[in-house]
């Protein structure tokens, strides 16, 4: 039974229930008491009895017990993957941090009518490529702050949760130092100017890293070795499940905390196919990841609350390119060694961090947070 089948309230109420139960102390009816006066209710949504029956599943599931993807049919893995690699490799090349139909159309020597018809069923899988300006949708907000309230009341029943959550993402690191605004974004009271000139097709490693408040996992690339020697290559799901099986799980094994872990990932499509689904509920279970596809999903458009996004990627980029650096190879040394040196301390202070901005968001009600002070 689900918190919703309870009472007929949306589901950021449903969160906003469960965070205030534990804020009174374990007292069904102090916590609907504040509800109704926070919501100018004279009575209502459900009695204390039913309040800790949801508390009582919150606690079991971790979760909303809300089912994702109901309702939405599948589509062809092999096409949506092709579409959706093509669109994310034009987008990071591309300055203006998009890619049109017509090109992935060109590029992948298939129908106009067949792209346009993938990304009109999967668009929504991609909030920084496509739609990059971070702008919130429609139902973005709600989501945000539904996140937001279940992680806090998660908290209130296990205060040693978010220093056992892995949390995880990839990025390009381009040659010529070029910086991506899904990593660097410009805050202005005016319409900021700011432009940066770049090859048009630089070249560069794409990195993938993980890490909780004790240790960091990575840094792994993504490539593929040729004549050459390695070459990157485009993430695809079937590439993120090998990496999942043959680099993070035996990782996690070695650390002695694959069956207590929660795995974080941002929900991009080559991180939701079918074949990494799969592996990530035979390791980790539906209740320990967050994810898009997954009970607990991670909210579109919010990398202002991935420690990856505001802090990581930003860190290690500001270090890497002080350094010179003629080819790949130097590259991926100079990552390396950076990652490697972050300190214990850094990991917790972000993960730190991330609880002071989930709680900034609930008072903003699930709007952008970013031009609020963040550092306490």
């Amino acid at each position: 039974m689900s918190f919703l089948s309870l009472m007929a309230a949306t589901l950021p109420e449903c969160a906003l229930l469960v965070k205030l139960f534990y804020e009174s102390k374990g007292n069904a009816a102090a916590a609907l008491r504040e509800f109704r006066r926070l919501k100018n209710l004279r009575k209502g949504p459900l009695l204390p009895q039913a309040l800790k029956r949801m508390i009582a599943e919150f606690e079991k599931t971790g979760h909303l017990g809300v089912q994702p993807g109901r309702g939405r049919k599948s589509t062809s893995s092999d096409v949506v993957e092709d579409v959706a690699t093509a669109i994310v490799d034009q987008s990071m090349d591309n300055i203006i941090g998009c890619s049109s139909v017509r090109a992935v159309s060109r590029h992948l020597g298939v129908l106009y009518s067949t792209v346009w018809n993938v990304l009109r069923k999967v668009e929504h899988f991609f909030p920084y490529k496509i739609r990059h300006n971070q702008q919130l949708m429609a139902n973005d907000r709600e989501k945000r702050l539904t996140f937001a309230l279940t992680f806090l009341a998660r908290v209130k029943v296990d205060a040693s949760w978010p220093w056992k959550i892995l949390w995880s993402d990839e990025a390009h690191f381009h040659l010529s130092g070029t910086v991506n605004t899904h990593n660097c974004r410009i805050w202005d009271t005016e319409s900021p100017r700011a432009f940066q000139e770049i090859p048009l097709h630089s070249p560069k490693v794409t990195v993938w890293c993980g890490f909780t408040a004790t240790f960091i996992l990575g840094p792994l690339f993504f490539e593929e070795t040729t004549r050459n020697g390695p070459v990157t290559c485009t993430v695809t799901a079937r590439r993120y499940k090998n990496m999942l099986e043959n680099f993070e799980a035996p990782q996690m094994l070695q650390h002695q905390c694959l069956d207590s872990i929660t795995f974080m990932q941002d929900g991009a499509l080559p991180q939701i196919g079918l074949c990494v689904q799969q592996f990530l509920r035979q390791h980790f279970t539906n209740d320990r990841v967050n994810s898009r596809a997954f009970p607990t999903a991670w909210p579109p458009r919010t990398p202002d609350l991935n420690p990856c996004d505001f802090w990581m990627w930003g860190y290690l980029k500001n270090l890497v390119y002080r350094g010179r650096l003629i080819t790949l190879a130097d590259l991926k040394d100079s990552i390396t060694l950076h990652v490697r040196s972050i300190s214990v301390d850094q990991l917790r202070s972000a993960v730190e961090q991330t609880l002071h901005r989930l709680q900034i968001l609930h008072l903003e009600e699930g709007n952008h947070i970013e031009q609020h002070s963040l550092h306490r």
